[in-house]
């Protein structure tokens, strides 16, 4: 026999009241707009949670000790033992451009493809071509690539990661975006799911459908 709970029972209509008060602050104009929707994307100097490097214009995250990235934050250490301030280091400092974007960019011929090159800002496909032009045409120039970028035809996407959690583009067949692809094989490739040996040269070069 199950003793009734002495608890007061929280009914529908409350529930309901309820989601419908917290869905009206989410809406608010006081509410932050980072902070709405299914997955959350905070801005690098957002003023509550910022995560940006502290030097100015620098491209990389910071670390949560000094609020700058590794580099900077290795060069102020360095900085300070010499007698320098925090406000002269930032002051100073040169920034640097970043290392991995915050956000997926998309290929510059392919916008249904996540780019590969941050600096070329090409997909993994259109930048093999691209360094296979070169080997072929040593010695070519932005000009060269301007030519080369108007021959190149746009290819389908592998539509968008299965994951819940993301709504960035899949970069392979197997239907993840490169961080949670690169997640799944640490983790052990749990249910086996892998691509075709090599599935660039095989299939994708040839514009085969990998099964």
């Amino acid at each position: 026999m199950t003793a009734p709970s002495l608890l007061p029972q929280e009914d529908a209509r409350t529930r309901r009241d309820r989601l419908e008060v917290l869905t009206a602050l989410i809406n608010g104009p006081e509410f932050d707009p980072a902070l709405r929707g299914g997955v959350l994307k905070i801005p690098p100097n957002h003023p509550v949670y910022p995560w940006s490097c502290t030097v100015v214009d620098c491209g990389r995250p910071r670390w949560r000790r000094y609020a700058m990235c590794s580099v900077h934050a290795e060069q102020w250490q360095e900085a300070e033992t010499r007698g320098m301030s925090r406000a002269q280091f930032l002051r100073t400092a040169e920034p640097l451009p970043a290392t991995e974007m915050p956000e997926a960019m998309m290929c510059r011929i392919c916008p249904q493809r996540p780019a590969f090159s941050l600096q070329l800002v090409l997909c993994f496909r259109h930048r093999n071509r691209w360094l296979g032009h070169l080997k072929r045409h040593p010695g070519g120039g932005e000009a060269e690539f301007e030519r080369w970028l108007a021959d190149q035809p746009s290819l389908p996407g592998y539509g968008e990661c299965r994951t819940d959690v993301c709504d960035e583009l899949a970069a392979s067949p197997l239907g993840l975006c490169g961080a949670h692809e690169r997640g799944y094989i640490r983790a052990g490739r749990p249910g086996g799911a892998k691509l075709p040996k090599n599935f660039f040269a095989t299939y994708e070069r040839r514009d085969r459908p990998a099964r």
